[in-house]
C-alpha cells in the first residue's frame, strides 16, 4: 500500500547506515549544530550589548534606534561581499570578514528592532487607558497570542513574496547556504539538507507514480 511505501521510504532515509546519512553527513550535521550554537552565541552577545547600551529604559526609542541603525547598516553593506571577493590574499580574508561582520551586526539590529516593536505595539494595544498599564507581550497566554500574530503575518507575507526560505537560520541555514555561496557563480542552495530533500522528493514522486498506475 501507499502507507507502507511511505513508511519504508522514511525508514530508509532515517537509517544511519543509508546513503542519505553516511558518516560524512553525520559529521556534517554535528558541525552544523556547532555552527548554530556559535551563531546563537554571537546573536545573544550582540543583542545583550544593545539591550544595555541603546536606550535601555525606553523600549520604543530602543526599537526605533535598533531598526534604523540596522537599515542603515544593511544599505551601506550592499555589495561589500562582492567587492571583497575581488581582492586577493590576506587582504581578501580581512575584507571578507569585515563585510560579513557588518552585515551580521546589521541583521541583529533589524531583528532586535522588529522584535521590540512587536512587543511595544502589542503592549500598547492591550494597555489599560486608566492605569496606563497592561500585560507584557511575554506574559503567560499573551506570549502565545503575540507570537501567533507576528508569525501568521510573517508566514503570509513571505509566502506571498516567495521568500519564505529567508526564515532559515543556523543551524538549518548552515546546511543550505554556505559562505562560499556569496561568490559570483556559486549556487546559493546546496549541501546535505538539500540532498536528503531531493532523495525524499524522488521517493515520493516514485510512490505517487506507482499509485497512479494502480
Amino acid at each position: 500500500s501507499i502507507f507502507i511505501d511511505v513508511v519504508s521510504t522514511t525508514c530508509i532515509l532515517l537509517n544511519p547506515m543509508s546513503s542519505a546519512f553516511r558518516a560524512k553527513d553525520i559529521r556534517t550535521v554535528f558541525t552544523h549544530v556547532g555552527v548554530g550554537m556559535a551563531s546563537a552565541s554571537f546573536w545573544r552577545g550582540s543583542w545583550y550589548i544593545l539591550d544595555d547600551s541603546l536606550y535601555p529604559e525606553e523600549p520604543t526609542k530602543s526599537a526605533a534606534a535598533s531598526l534604523g541603525l540596522g537599515v542603515v547598516g544593511m544599505a551601506c553593506s550592499q555589495g561589500l561581499v562582492g567587492r571583497a571577493e575581488l581582492l586577493r590574499g590576506t587582504v581578501q580574508k580581512v575584507a571578507r570578514f569585515g563585510a560579513l561582520y557588518s552585515i551580521a551586526c546589521s541583521c541583529v539590529l533589524v531583528w532586535r528592532g522588529t522584535w521590540m516593536f512587536w512587543d511595544v505595539v502589542y503592549e500598547k494595544v492591550h494597555q489599560c487607558p486608566i492605569e496606563k498599564k497592561g500585560p507584557k507581550s511575554t506574559d503567560p497566554g499573551h506570549a502565545t497570542k503575540s507570537g501567533l500574530l507576528s508569525k501568521g503575518i510573517a508566514v503570509g507575507g513571505l509566502l506571498a513574496t516567495g521568500l519564505f526560505a529567508s526564515v532559515l537560520a543556523p543551524p538549518a541555514a548552515a546546511s543550505v547556504i554556505r559562505d562560499l555561496a556569496v561568490k559570483a557563480g556559486h549556487r546559493p542552495y546546496s549541501g546535505p539538507a538539500q540532498n536528503v530533500f531531493n532523495k525524499l522528493s524522488q521517493s515520493m514522486r516514485a510512490i505517487s507514480t506507482r499509485a497512479n498506475r494502480s
